[in-house]
């Protein structure tokens, strides 16, 4: 019985390859059918053009049928050696070409909301796109770098940025791989590399100054971390383009050393309190080197303040009255501070131009105690520490800080190029 078995079984698959056999040879002898598959392909399918997607969809089906049925055929050898790398191209093709008929509306919309300087739009627009293709880098770079104009009317109108978190996301994104070379860019202004699209568009050395610009300007104005933002503004002063010498940035760093420097005119103020208040006088002389300590650092802090301020001033132009304006409430700070620190009405000006004769403290860096020969200085730090002295702390007049001063009218919306 087994032997009787065995032999139909082999019996069958011996005619199933006879069938499969006879079944090829028929396929391969059906020349028109062949012909139609092999020149249904060849009609459309390295056409470019995105109105002819359905044909090139329907070249691509012929083209996949006809090596599913006639590539064993020796006889269409040829032409299969010809379809067969062209179909994963054209397969990718079509990919291509959908993604775009879905994009292109969604790119209409996002080239008129940067026309409108519409950054709800933008972003709106923007959000859209990158659901469809999470990897256009020029999206994510206009969404980043104009997010500084959005910041900026949220500080005018005292109410929190909408879109300084997702900003910041993608501008360091795209600052960490443009400046490691990881991210290939896909345009071009002249015969250098560019990212971004229409006003937004800028040159590889443009882009990672204005994302670093961003960065820092996101950071301290859009959520509040300004210590994040101090070596990105730092870093802007050391690369080439636009912001290396727009005045904004320098008036940004003198209200960081400003604030940073408020707690320490308080201690002094406390110190002076506590003096006054004692009557042992081992006591006294111990709060009075505390105070001293304090006095130096805060000096320390205000020359910081008064070159950052000063480089402002010196590099602003007054060509215009809102020009002149901004440039004439920077050299008032400048003149107060120099007035804080030395206690004298002229000279502020001199003390600038020796200053920015010198590379610019970076910011990151310690702050020194700058100790007088005179210890006479108590008629200034007496006036800072009770609040009544300059600066975004206490909010008399200086800087970002309080709105009053240039940084914030001046960042993007005051001759800026962001």
């Amino acid at each position: 019985m087994r032997t009787i078995f065995r032999s139909l079984s082999m019996a069958a698959i011996v005619a199933g390859i006879a069938v499969s056999g006879a079944f090829a040879q028929n396929v391969c002898d059906d020349l028109d059918g062949a012909t139609a598959k092999y020149d249904g392909f060849l009609k459309t399918y390295a056409s470019t053009d995105v109105k002819q997607l359905p044909a090139i969809k329907a070249s691509l089906a012929d083209g996949k049928e006809f090596l599913e049925k006639w590539g064993a055929c020796e006889s269409w050898k040829e032409q299969v050696a010809f379809v067969k790398p062209w179909v994963p191209r054209v397969e990718k093709k079509v990919v291509d070409m959908d993604k775009f008929v879905q994009l292109q509306p969604k790119f209409d919309r996002f080239d008129a909301a940067i026309k409108a300087d519409n950054i709800d739009e933008i972003y709106g627009a923007g959000k859209e796109i990158l659901a469809v293709d999470p990897n256009l880098h020029n999206i994510k770079y206009v969404m980043a770098v104009s997010s500084v104009v959005e910041v900026a009317k949220s500080l005018t109108a005292k109410t929190p940025s909408k879109y300084a978190g997702e900003a910041h996301n993608h501008a360091k994104s795209l600052y960490d791989q443009i400046k490691s070379g990881s991210l290939k860019l896909d345009r071009k202004i002249g015969d250098k590399e560019s990212i971004g699209v229409l006003k937004w568009e800028r040159t590889r050395e443009e882009a990672i100054s204005q994302l670093a610009y961003t960065l820092g300007y996101v950071n301290f104005y859009g959520t509040n971390n300004k210590k994040g933002a101090v070596p990105y503004y730092y870093e802007v002063t050391q690369l080439p383009g636009f912001y290396k010498t727009y005045p904004p940035v320098y008036a940004t760093l003198g209200d960081f050393y400003v604030e940073e420097s408020a707690p320490i005119g308080a201690k002094i103020a406390d110190g002076i309190k506590r003096i006054a208040a004692t009557s042992v006088e081992d006591e006294k002389i111990k709060i009075n080197e505390e105070v001293k300590a304090n006095v130096a650092l805060f000096n320390g802090y205000t020359e910081r303040a008064l070159d950052a301020y000063g480089r402002a001033w010196s590099i602003a132009k007054a060509d215009t009255p809102v020009e002149k304006t901004y440039k004439d409430n920077l050299l008032k700070i400048v003149r107060d501070l120099y007035k804080r620190r030395t206690d004298k009405d002229t000279g502020a000006e001199q003390w600038v131009a020796t200053a920015v004769a010198k590379p610019l403290p970076n910011p990151t860096s310690t702050v020194e105690p700058v100790s007088d020969p005179d210890p006479a200085t108590t008629t200034t730090t007496s006036s800072t520490g009770t609040g009544t002295g300059v600066g975004a702390a206490n909010g008399t007049g200086v800087g970002a800080a309080n709105g009053t001063g240039a940084a914030p009218k001046a960042g993007p919306t005051a001759k800026a190029k962001p």
